[in-house]
């Protein structure tokens, strides 16, 4: 027993410092600007309960008459969880702002601060994900490799950073599969766990209810019993959250049911399921293969799974088919002015975390995975570097239009690519001191300046050419986080193989 304990003990501190390490490298990369309708949207909700101790918005921020309560104010269409979790982040930067005196500097503080809140989400997933993959059973070090590549070879890279909902459903739903499977296998306080962990996700994104159902089923259904226990267990913590739910809907709308995207025609209900899965598959704008190219493997990583855990290979499929073919199903499957499949990001996981249990069996196709994990990794850099949105507003403003559409002249992807080459080498060269720092002068609207001046989207740049920082501390701060990273890094790869070798002797 004293190897089991040992492992469980290395597998916790490895949980811990690869958290570590994704939460260096989103911080590290991390843009701090709000740019995102919908992230503004979730900023204004929580401003609304931090001041106005309202669930109201300020005024109609999304510009969309479906989002009129029933008392003529405006409301969010999303749940309130992403707007809760933004709470802490927004009292911390509202505390900076404080002591600053540029006012607009002082006004982006606080979005800048919620925007960085997304980063612990992400972190926190790819631990949840790496626990996940050892109570199924994969060796540790294979779970590792997964749970980092989850972040730097998969659109949560540059996901991290903009103040999305997508990383916390992520972090929910997945973090929610796990406490399935501990409860799948006859823990009642894990199916309760999981229970809770569905209502905050259909908190945060309404459409995960199909998730939560899926997640009951497995957990109940196992042939040839029917475990009423555990769905017992799962309601007592599912069902405040669903009465929340349907409160909160009734308060803004009259309705339990109403939640505002039902009656919003710009979503597009009724669409085209094919030109949505062609889209969101073989598509410039949103394909999965396009901006995951790690993706192509996950065949492989399923049928590994299907060998060891065919119950719970069907709950990720299943999930995945399931909310894909919502996605699919409306006119925004793009996501609007987003990188790559921003709907599909919360269920990447699903295809990505198999292949932990698949094994390359012969050279070539050891080097072709290699491959395919460095190119995934490398197409996250544009988007992590510029944020398309800027691309898009700077392009609109030259008057080109940059339509929604699957023209490869128009690819998210291939339009970053071209502007972080244009913006690198610049900010390279004004860090080592070859050229000088391009300071936003202090009568600048701060939006209008860092769009049309062209300079990576990390938060640390944005402060040296507001003249918050000087050079030395826009290098030290890139250094220091690239530091940690590295050391974190150390000790996953350290432990790992202290943790493999105990496997060995178990």
């Amino acid at each position: 027993m004293a190897p089991v304990t040992a492992v469980r003990a290395r597998v916790q501190l490895i949980g811990a410092w690869i958290a570590i390490a994704t939460g260096a490298i989103c911080l590290l990369t991390a843009g701090g600007s709000m740019t995102s309708t919908d992230a503004v949207v979730a900023y204004d909700l929580t401003q609304g309960l931090v001041e106005r101790h309202s669930i109201a918005l300020s005024h109609s921020v999304l510009g969309n008459e479906a989002y009129q309560g029933v008392d003529g104010r405006y409301y969010s269409g999303f749940g309130l969880a992403q707007s809760i979790w933004n709470i802490p982040f927004y009292l911390a930067g509202r505390a900076v702002a404080s002591h600053v005196h540029r006012a607009d500097t002082a006004a982006a503080i606080p979005k800048a601060v919620v925007v960085l809140g997304t980063i612990p989400a992400v972190a926190l997933l790819c631990w949840s994900a790496f626990s996940l993959l050892v109570t199924l059973g994969a060796t540790v070090r294979p779970a590792a490799a997964i749970a980092l590549l989850l972040l730097v070879a998969t659109p949560y890279w540059p996901y991290s950073g903009f103040g999305f909902n997508q990383p916390l459903a992520g972090l929910l739903l997945w973090t929610g599969v796990h406490a399935a499977v501990r409860a799948r296998r006859g823990s009642a306080a894990a199916a309760a766990a999981c229970g809770l962990l569905a209502g905050v996700l259909i908190l945060t994104r309404h459409e995960m209810f199909i998730a939560a159902a899926l997640m009951v089923t497995y957990i109940a259904v196992e042939p040839p019993r029917l475990h009423l226990r555990r769905v017992a267990a799962f309601a007592a913590g599912f069902a405040p959250l669903v009465a929340l739910w349907g409160a909160y809907n009734w308060i803004r709308f009259g309705s339990p049911l109403q939640m505002g995207y039902l009656r919003d025609g710009t979503i597009g209900w009724g669409g085209s399921i094919v030109t949505g899965t062609l889209g969101l598959l073989f598509s410039s704008y949103s394909s999965i293969f396009l901006y995951c190219p790690l993706l192509l493997l996950s065949a492989a990583g399923l049928a590994a799974l299907w060998r060891r855990d065919r119950a719970t290979t069907l709950l990720f499929v299943t999930i995945l088919v399931a909310l894909f073919c919502v996605y699919a199903s409306v006119g925004v499957w793009q996501g609007g002015r987003a990188y790559g499949p921003r709907h599909l990001v919360p269920v990447l996981p699903a295809l990505i975390l198999p292949l932990a249990f698949w094994r390359a069996a012969t050279p070539w196709r050891r080097r072709a995975a290699a491959v395919l994990v460095g190119i995934s990794c490398l197409v996250q850099l544009p988007g992590v570097l510029v944020d398309y949105s800027k691309v898009r507003v700077a392009l609109a403003r030259a008057g080109e239009t940059v339509p929604q559409d699957m023209r490869w002249s128009r690819s998210p992807q291939l339009l970053n690519t071209r502007a972080a080459i244009d913006v690198i080498p610049p900010a390279l060269a004004t860090l080592a001191g070859i050229r000088p720092v391009e300071r936003v002068p202090a009568s600048a609207n701060l939006n209008e300046a860092f769009t049309a001046t062209p300079v990576p989207d990390l938060w640390w740049y944005s402060l040296l050419c507001l003249g918050v920082i000087g050079r030395g501390f826009a290098v030290a701060i890139p250094a220091a986080l690239i530091a940690v990273a590295m050391a974190a890094l150390l000790q996953v790869h350290r432990l790992s193989r202290a943790a493999a070798a105990l496997e060995i002797h178990e």
